[in-house]
């Protein structure tokens, strides 16, 4: 075999750098400033390349923000940070400030932060300015908390535009420093994309969008499903561009260098094209090994993009699986929920409010400027266990029930007016008395009232509030203004909304069977019947006894409406109402057919029993229900007979408790429970009849009933399918066993992918046709393989190369790499196949050599794919 022929500059034979060819004219000097010009030209297209990946990231975090805010400035706060962040950052590296460009870039975000996150700040004078400049900055460290405390939409209320300001001036600072640095840094600008998609999804809510049909699937959360495709796809197009790059800009020089090397042997030889006398030439892979290349980084692209649409419809697919409509974020971990569900249940301790000590006891002040709303609520308690009505998320409805949010921005609402509340002697607690919705957040005041407007808390689901600047919350000399709502109370809806009881009647037969007995539809204007003549059949009682402490109430109800004292348990757990049900069916069995209606009182109680009786009638018919503590407003002549309400000054005598009630149009609907104060019961056998003068009788020794302790006794039958009893109690083993290895299989794929692409690198390398893509690839396999074990491949030619790893026979397989493609007639068949087996013999040597983890790390390894720290010596780590 002949020795390799000695190549120049760009495969330029030795004539063309004779000194006479420095004296040609202009042709060849001017190519040479337009390579030059060319090469600088290709330097700036990774700026408007990351340009554009900025503006992605720019609008991406923002619309993953958008539900978190829903306010316009958000856009305006992400356009203009962004900017800023990046063209200081592309200045830097232009002028290779290097590390000093964070401080022009700190700088300007701290000159920004209380225009565009702090806009209320602006128009306060100077002083209002630094208090703006402070709680921003604050912010950037503290404001993250305070976002997550915060009910959604949280708009611009104080500084919770700071932690979006900060994430999109760090993402896009960071991401124009890796792609403008250096092309071997230029691939991982993708990871900053992903930080402002991450920030709407951490920092949003647990619920997510709603379904979407897509012919015959249901996609769950769409909305949050396509931002994180078009993100992960945008990622992916800017690694598959930006890895290619540096092998882009040499094959752009490498023609570049033909092209001059054919102006100057032309200049100097007046023949055709260079090597047209010595057979060798510069480097030619020829139009079809260009367009092989292409189409291969266009693969490279594809492939990617695919990765990530692969991987996004498996998350489609299992999302029903794993979670049907929501998801953990962390701010359902720092509501105060817990010290609300500390709380003694108020429905539980109603009866307080009607000792002596404390009927006529001021608890708060209310007025306005107009009309007062009809109620002024104190809890919303949603969820019911058969022994307490309590706030929690156990509710029908569920979704935000239970969740206490802080309140950052109201809106529209019905009829508003500004209400003044002040906290009088008598009232102690975190309940803060409203009428929702609230228009705007409320303005505290006293000593207390910068702690109580950051500890004020809102159900927006329930329509309750609470302020817990300590544990005992609201106390005397608080006060506090709120734009609410002073519309007149809704109707029921006529359809419930669902066609089923919405609790178990079997547990509660006295109530099944009094609802059967009243014989009235499931609807609207059924429910308000049952509920009035529930009313209408009970009796007011507010103690056991009429003795000292507790006889008030009697006096003031015997003088106005001749009301007798009757006894009366408190406590509304389900064997209470039980009772209170037994004693209504027992009188009407007693009375017959026919009977008047003051022959049918017989329900002895207060608000506590009626109003959660009402709540179990509305449930039992299909409709949501929840019991409410509050007073009404607007004077004697506007409450109900027994529970007067409140002109101004609300004492412990005006606190009632009603029910709310929900159906199919989603809109809830307040109705009375107090029970009536005029006729008084009459007790009856069974065919007894009532007495020409009745008498009140007198019970005194009655007990308050205990809740039932345990489970029914009542035992469940045997299944006819033993199958499908064995069938139910697998199929949680079986579920969780096919969810673990669906997640096994998903953290698989992350590990499988990396040797699974060089293996198709390698099949689609040598798949070539063309004898120098061929050769070139032989050559990448074997560098590839050496650089993936650790070693550094220096910059210089494939001989030099093969020489300083030590390859054996190396100087052959460079020489015939070099051959294939800078000769003019490259190489044969057969020459290629013993290339090809010289690689392989070389490879599968090495890999004898290596111990397992040895060639567990070479696969693995990133340093083959451009992913490694730069040599000493040598700018862009060595070339290949």
């Amino acid at each position: 075999m002949s020795a390799p022929t000695v190549l120049g500059h760009a495969g330029l034979p030795p004539e063309a750098g004779h000194p006479r060819q420095a004296r040609q004219d202009g042709p060849a000097r001017r190519r040479t400033r337009g390579s030059r010009r060319a090469a600088s030209g290709t330097a700036a297209v990774p700026v408007l390349a990351a340009a554009l990946l900025a503006f992605a990231t720019v609008l991406l975090g923002a619309f993953a923000a958008q539900p978190i805010y829903e306010t316009p400035r958000l856009w305006l706060v992400a356009a203009i940070t962004g900017a800023v962040a990046f063209a200081l950052v592309a200045l830097g590296v232009r002028l290779r400030w290097g590390a000093f460009t964070l401080v022009p870039l700190l700088a300007a975000l701290v000159l920004l932060v209380v225009p565009l996150c702090v806009p209320q700040a602006v128009s306060s004078g100077p002083a209002g300015l630094l208090r703006g400049l402070g709680d921003g900055l604050a912010a950037v460290a503290l404001g993250w908390k305070q976002l997550l405390t915060l009910s959604l939409p949280v708009g611009e209320y104080q500084t919770v535009l700071v932690p979006f300001f900060v994430t999109i001036g760090v993402s896009v600072s960071a991401l124009a420093a890796l792609a403008l640095r250096s092309v071997r840094s230029a691939p991982l600008a993708a990871l900053p994309l992903l930080a402002p998609v991450l920030f709407g999804t951490v920092f949003g809510a647990s619920s997510v969008s709603d379904p979407a049909r897509l012919g015959g699937f249901t996609v769950v959360a769409p909305r949050e499903l396509a931002t994180w495709l078009v993100a992960c796809g945008v990622a992916a197009v800017w690694i598959a561009w930006a890895s290619g790059i540096e092998r882009r800009r040499a094959l752009r020089l490498g023609r570049l260098a033909e092209a001059e090397g054919n102006e100057a042997v032309e200049a100097g030889h007046g023949v055709g094209p260079a090597g047209a006398e010595t057979g060798i030439g510069p480097a030619r892979p020829g139009a079809s090994g260009r367009g092989a290349v292409r189409r291969n980084a266009a693969l490279r692209g594809v492939i990617a993009a695919a990765t990530v649409v692969a991987a996004l419809g498996v998350a489609v697919l299992l999302a029903p699986v794993l979670d049907p409509g929501t998801r953990t974020v962390p701010r359902d971990r720092i509501d105060p929920e817990i010290v609300v569900r500390e709380q003694v249940s108020p429905l539980a301790s109603y009866r307080v409010w009607k000792r002596d000590d404390a009927l006529d006891t001021p608890l708060f002040t209310v007025t306005s400027d107009a009309d007062l709303p009809e109620r002024l609520r104190i809890a919303v308690l949603e969820s019911y266990d058969g022994v307490d009505f309590f706030v929690g998320g156990g509710s029908v409805g569920g979704g935000d029930a239970g969740r206490f949010a802080r309140f950052p921005s109201g809106g529209a609402v019905d009829a508003p007016v500004e209400v003044r509340i002040e906290i009088e002697e008598g009232y102690r607690g975190i309940w803060v008395p409203l009428a929702p919705p609230l228009a705007s957040p409320p303005v505290f005041g006293g000593e207390r009232a910068s702690d109580l407007a950051d500890s004020f808390y809102v159900n927006r689901e329930a329509g309750s509030a609470v302020a817990v600047p300590t544990a005992d919350g609201l106390r005397a000399g608080d006060t506090y203004r709120a734009t609410m709502s002073a519309a007149d109370d809704a109707v029921v809806g006529e359809r419930p909304i669902s066609s089923n009881p919405l609790i178990d009647l079997e547990q509660m037969p006295q109530l099944q069977q009094w609802l059967k007995t009243q014989e009235l539809a499931a609807t609207g204007d059924g429910l308000v019947a049952a509920i009035e003549r529930l009313r209408s059949r009970g009796y007011l009682s507010h103690s056991l006894t009429d003795g000292a402490g507790e006889s008030l109430w009697l006096q003031r109800l015997a003088a106005e409406h001749g009301t007798s004292f009757v006894t009366s348990a408190g406590g509304h757990t389900s064997a209470r109402i039980e009772q209170l049900f037994e004693q209504l069916n027992e009188q009407e069995s007693a009375a017959g057919e026919n009977a008047p209606a003051e022959m049918l009182v017989a329900g002895i109680g207060d608000d506590e029993q009626f109003a959660t009786a009402a709540a179990l009638i509305a449930r039992a018919m299909g409709f949501e229900s929840r019991a409410v503590l509050g007073v009404r407003l607007g004077g004697a002549d506007a409450g109900v007979p027994g529970v007067p309400a409140c002109a101004e000054t609300c004492t412990g005598e005006h606190v009632s408790a009603w029910v709310e009630v929900r159906g199919a149009d989603g809109v809830w609907a307040a109705l009375d429970a107090t029970p009536q104060v005029d006729v008084p019961p009459s007790m009856l056998e069974k065919g007894e009849q009532l007495p020409e003068f009745p008498t009140a009788p007198e019970e005194r020794d009655a007990t308050e009933s205990d809740p039932p302790v345990g489970m029914s006794e009542q035992e469940s039958g045997d299944t006819d399918d033993p199958g499908a009893d064995l069938l139910a109690a697998l199929w949680p083993v079986l579920r969780g066993v096919g969810l673990s290895l669906l997640a096994l299989a998903l953290l698989a794929l992350p590990l499988l992918f990396l040797p699974f692409a060089k293996h198709l690198r390698q099949r689609r390398r040598a798949a070539q046709r063309v004898p120098e893509l061929r050769a070139l690839g032989l050559w990448d396999r074997l560098i590839d393989d050496y650089a993936d074990a650790g070693a550094l491949i220096p910059a210089g030619s494939r001989r030099d190369i093969a020489e300083s790893l030590g390859v054996p026979g190396g100087e052959w397989i460079a020489w015939t790499v070099d051959r294939a493609v800078y000769s003019r007639e490259s190489v044969s068949e057969s020459e290629i196949e013993s290339l090809e087996h010289a690689v392989d013999a070389e490879l599968a040597n090495r890999r004898a050599e290596r111990s397992f983890w040895a060639r567990v790390r070479s696969a693995y390894s990133l340093r083959s794919l451009g992913v490694r720290a730069p040599t000493r010596g040598s700018r862009n780590g060595g070339v290949r």
